[in-house]
């Protein structure tokens, strides 16, 4: 799933949608399920029913039978979310398990894209990160 996942962020990223966070949680109740996480800057209340949407049509467009029924839920929440903010002190790439994050146990977890220090310009073709 994590490999299909990849390939629905560099779908976001051609389509100048960079994130700031992109996961996939095994968490509290759900353990068997998961929860696709996303903190992105071009989310907000005016267009959020339709990013939802496109984001589904991708993963379904990328994601096996089996790997989409497995999806309990779909979440966008803000950059300043306390699961986001505990969230983006991982780094691409980090597995988490069995771990308490914000208030929620996470099982497994997978961090497809952390990028805390996006700069996000509206008006712009191109985005900007800071250099660490």
């Amino acid at each position: 799933m994590v490999e299909n996942l990849k390939k629905v962020l560099s779908i976001l990223n051609q389509q100048h949608k960079e994130v700031w966070l992109f996961a996939v949680l095994k968490m509290d109740e759900f353990v068997d399920s998961w929860s696709v996480i996303v903190s992105a800057p071009w989310v907000n209340e005016q267009n959020r029913d339709s990013e939802f949407t496109g984001l589904i049509g991708l993963l379904r467009d990328s994601l096996t039978k089996e790997e989409l029924s497995s999806v309990v839920r779909i979440v966008f929440l803000g950059k300043n979310d306390h699961l986001i903010q505990e969230l983006l002190k991982k780094k691409t790439g980090d597995i988490i398990k069995d771990e308490p994050i914000n208030g929620n146990k996470i099982h497994e977890g997978y961090i497809i894209e952390s990028n805390d220090s996006l700069i996000w310009q509206p008006n712009s073709l191109f985005k900007e990160t800071t250099q660490s």
